[in-house]
């Protein structure tokens, strides 16, 4: 194993696993086949700050390719924890087009799309949504912009009547 170098062209791959074998034993055939770079083994933090994994870079042809090696049920937390992230990151008021979890009372049920995304609402936005709290809030939303306009142009009519010495 070799130390650092910089990427010039960088690809991704992310591979899942559900027996502790299997991953340890394609690192063995990636390690044996290419010159690997920057191991980091995430499975040793004393506490977890970020999701564990095997993650390396491999010397290819044509470049680099970043690899990590996770265990499936990790993947799966990681898809579940990156929703809390997408909200987090919404401005302000946002419409989730489809559940954003699965119920635990209705473990079938279907979720959001993966490739969905929030979107702003404003007022060329639908009310369709079934959940009456969305609903409501997305009134509000449409509400306090009409007030907000209202106040503006009664702003500059007061101006207006009353220019400044």
């Amino acid at each position: 194993m070799q130390q650092g170098k910089n990427p010039r062209v960088l690809n991704r791959v992310t591979f899942e696993f559900e027996d502790p074998l299997l991953l340890a034993l394609c690192f063995e055939v990636l390690n044996k086949k290419y010159n690997i770079h920057g191991l980091k083994n995430k499975y040793h933090q004393e506490t977890f700050k970020e999701p564990p994994n095997l993650h390396m870079n491999l010397e290819i042809k044509n470049g680099w390719l970043e690899v990590q090696m996770l265990f499936r049920d990790i993947v799966l937390i990681k898809k579940e924890l990156h929703k809390f992230y997408d909200v987090n990151r919404a401005d302000g008021l946002f419409v989730v087009a489809g559940k954003l979890f699965k119920s635990l009372d209705n473990p079938g049920e279907k979720q959001r799309d993966e490739d969905s995304k929030y979107r702003s609402m404003d007022d060329s936005t639908p009310i369709t949504n079934p959940n009456p709290l969305l609903d409501t809030l997305k009134l509000k939303d449409v509400e306090i912009k009409k007030v907000k306009a209202e106040n503006e142009r009664l702003m500059k009519l007061l101006a207006a009547a009353n220019p400044p010495e």
